[in-house]
């Protein structure tokens, strides 16, 4: 795959997924404000759901799939020479990412498209662990926390629980213990993409540095 095709599917993707983490965090705030695309589908919140619902479904998109991009990020560090800030796939109309300029661009993608995601998780994460309750249809059943798995004998993923604010036993369908350990898995691999990605454009720092001296 050409670096350029690369950088277009990468910056594509982050940007898609910074409008949705944005909006959805909005959502957990109650603000009327949000990012609109111009595609067929629209990241938008209508009222109609709850905080903690919101916060389930923005960490589970956090989980599934925002690793892909730390690791596009890094995918093309490996394979770009330069620069620090040339290794990161980020850019803007024809400004030179090793220019001062560019340096300044690419570190407000960096904090933007990466380190938001995390920080919205965080967010969620705070939400589901204070105010998310596991409720059954029964609602003789009483509710429990995120990790514990309400006494009865139904499967798995047969969307018998329900997590909800408290208020009520309608939300979102949820695997008590087992999806939010899922979550904190694929979270950690993105961080673990997100320290790959700085220690290869650290590395392509080293090498440009390198290849200035033997120059000289």
């Amino acid at each position: 795959m050409r670096q350029a095709t690369l950088r277009s599917i990468w910056i594509t993707t982050a940007l898609l997924f910074f409008v949705f983490v944005f909006n959805m965090h909005s959502a957990t705030q109650g603000t009327p404000f949000t990012l609109v695309t111009s595609l067929p589908f629209a990241f938008e919140h209508n009222g109609n759901t709850t905080a903690v619902g919101y916060a389930l479904h923005g960490l589970r998109a956090i989980g599934l799939f925002f690793w892909a991009i730390p690791f596009l990020a890094w995918l093309h560090a490996r394979r770009e020479g330069g620069s620090a800030a040339a290794a990161f796939p980020f850019r803007l109309l024809d400004i030179d990412p090793s220019s001062k300029p560019g340096i300044t661009v690419q570190a407000i993608a960096f904090l933007l498209l990466l380190m938001v995601p995390f920080v919205s998780a965080w967010h969620f994460w705070g939400i589901l662990a204070e105010r998310g309750r596991v409720c059954q249809s029964d609602l003789a059943m009483p509710c429990r926390d995120i990790w514990s798995r309400p006494a009865d004998s139904s499967g798995l993923w047969d969307h018998t629980y329900r997590l909800t604010d408290g208020t009520s036993n309608n939300g979102p369908s949820y695997e008590p213990s087992i999806e939010p350990m899922l979550t904190l898995v694929m979270l950690g691999i993105a961080v673990v993409f997100t320290l790959f990605l700085l220690v290869e454009m650290y590395r392509s720092r080293a090498r440009s540095r390198d290849g200035k001296l033997a120059e000289v």
